[in-house]
């Protein structure tokens, strides 16, 4: 097995799944040990290494290679993976069977973990031609919160640029919608529903509430839209109210998802929805407990033209695009560092009962990136 292979079979053995708010614990619900291999192999390879505590036992791993560049590369993936509850494979036993590697994270984004240290590792063999400094960040609570990366800008990150490893089968994402997530309550009063006249039915209220979103939801749909990335959207994912069938329920409440372009921040997202719902009484809107900002990294800046660069080299062509999903890289192109979204694996294979990788293109990764910081 090559080494690069090797390296990404030991992380998807560890497991490192995201309990996503749901109370599950245990090491396999952290990324506590994963943390800490990844944190070891940069030490072996003599790479400054420092962990940051998000929370308990969720560590960001960051290494820093400092060869005296003027320009620092940002190079990150999310350690975290979703549930394997579901999976028809061995999650953590990963096999390799007709030129794919099997198991949970192997494409999200454990492939891209493996190619960015992989990469780096065979750069400082060959230093004097090395053009940059380059930042190893890791994090962790990508797929439910992303804190990682937020709780990594708060804490003082500095890069020129940046690669957010996703699985966009070696296709440079270069803009991107953004996310803002939040909760709307309604309240009643509960009573006997053989008399529901005597209470106030906070379902039927919420029903209200649903209505004028999805009327709101069309009008997006309808609205201004960005050249690569459409009109922005909004979507009622969850519903959950009442006590039994026999009781008129005192309560409801629904979470939004509202995927928003570049430039579109919480406020201007949560005003048109504060008026459009200020006549019903009883409903009440809570904060954002999610909200990560689209991006657009402009064609030419030199993080795209130089990734372009070595991927044609690579594999003959480059592809520059954008995406509907959301990613850390939103959060670093918030903060001043153009960041572009690139790594290997399909997105499509993302979450899956049998998640793979092709190694080819984790090969293929590993060699853009060694370019990129070589040549």
């Amino acid at each position: 097995m090559d080494a690069v292979t090797k390296l990404l079979s030991d992380l998807v053995a560890i497991p490192s799944m995201n309990p996503m708010g749901r109370g599950r614990i245990g090491k396999e619900y952290s990324e506590q040990a994963i943390a800490g291999f990844v944190a070891e192999f940069m030490r072996k390879a003599s790479i400054d290494v420092e962990l940051q505590q998000v929370s308990p036992g969720r560590p960001n791993v960051i290494g820093v290679v400092s060869g005296g560049a003027q320009e620092t590369l940002m190079l990150e993936a999310h350690l975290d993976t979703v549930f394997a509850d579901s999976m028809l494979i061995d999650p953590f036993d990963p096999i390799i069977r007709d030129g794919k590697l099997y198991g949970r994270g192997a494409c999200d984004t454990k492939g891209s973990v493996a190619a960015f240290l992989e990469a780096v590792v065979n750069s400082l063999k060959v230093a004097k031609s090395r053009r940059y400094n380059v930042l190893l960040l890791f994090v962790s609570d990508e797929e439910y919160r992303f804190a990682g990366a937020q709780y990594a800008v708060r804490h003082g990150l500095k890069a020129d640029f940046g690669i957010a490893g996703e699985p966009t089968q070696l296709r440079i994402v270069r803009a991107h919608k953004g996310v803002t997530r939040w909760k709307i309550l309604t309240k009643g009063i509960a009573a006997h529903s053989a008399y529901p006249e005597r209470g106030k039915n906070a379902i039927y209220a919420m029903a209200k509430v649903i209505g004028r979103l999805e009327q709101h939801s069309a009008a997006l749909s309808t609205g201004n839209a960005h050249q690569l990335l459409g009109t922005p959207s909004l979507s009622v994912g969850v519903i959950e109210g009442g006590q039994a069938v026999n009781v008129v329920p005192d309560k409801c409440w629904i979470e939004i998802d509202r995927r928003t372009l570049p430039g579109e921040t919480a406020q201007t997202v949560l005003e048109p929805i504060h008026s459009l719902l200020s006549d019903l009484e009883g409903c009440e809107m809570r904060e954002p407990h999610l909200s990560v900002a689209g991006m657009e990294v402009d064609e030419h800046a030199p993080i795209v033209r130089g990734l372009t660069q070595a991927v044609r080299s690579i594999c003959g062509e480059a592809i520059v695009e954008a995406a509907h999903y959301a990613t850390d890289a939103g959060i670093y192109n918030s903060v001043g560092v153009p960041t572009v979204v690139f790594g290997p694996g399909d997105i499509a294979q993302a979450h899956t009962e049998s998640e793979y990788i092709e190694l080819q293109q984790l090969h293929q990764a590993t060699a853009i990136i060694e370019r990129f910081l070589t040549s």
